[in-house]
């Protein structure tokens, strides 16, 4: 699965595009939400449901003022949800159907005369097991994680350089 930080970074650089940093770190734990289940020890549960996630999006009007924030919020609590199909069997559609999915894509090559390239991609289902367990196993940081992290801060970093020398050539220009 997808660790804390990948989903904590990517969520970052998303809620980025919208709010200024300091508010997009706080706005960016949205995207941990869904696994708060794995403190009962069922992860992937009812809060890793997309169904859910529209569900909610129908209170967002009614927020006036919030509204775009708790928008952005559903999103990047959706995200983490598509994230987790890609790596395991995730109750994407419950309760509308009782099955868990996860999404496999590679696509594989060959060079010899010619170029080859064979995409495949695998749709699993599996029922969805909401039961309790001993024990709630996975990464918190991982390699990707770390790689999605890194990323994510030195493009924040660059972009945050940019503005600033924007600025100061905006200053200069006026002086």
């Amino acid at each position: 699965m997808p660790d804390l930080l990948t989903h904590y970074a990517t969520s970052l650089l998303i809620a980025t595009r919208a709010l200024p940093l300091r508010h997009a770190a706080l706005l960016a734990l949205a995207g941990l939400l869904p696994d708060v289940d794995a403190l009962l020890k069922i992860h992937r549960s009812a809060t890793h449901s997309l169904v859910l996630v529209a569900a909610a999006a129908f209170a967002v009007p009614a927020l006036r003022r919030h509204a775009k924030h708790a928008a952005l919020a559903l999103a990047i609590y959706a995200l983490h949800i598509v994230l987790d199909v890609f790596t395991a069997p995730t109750p994407a559609l419950w309760p509308i159907l009782g099955e868990s999915y996860a999404i496999t894509i590679k696509v594989d090559g060959a060079v010899a005369d010619k170029i080859a390239i064979a995409p495949h991609v695998e749709i699993n289902a599996e029922p969805t097991n909401l039961t309790r367990v001993q024990a709630v196993e996975g990464p918190i940081v991982s390699t990707t994680g770390l790689v999605v992290a890194t990323t994510t801060a030195a493009l924040l970093a660059t972009e945050y350089a940019n503005r600033r020398r924007a600025k100061e050539d905006c200053y200069n220009t006026q002086h």
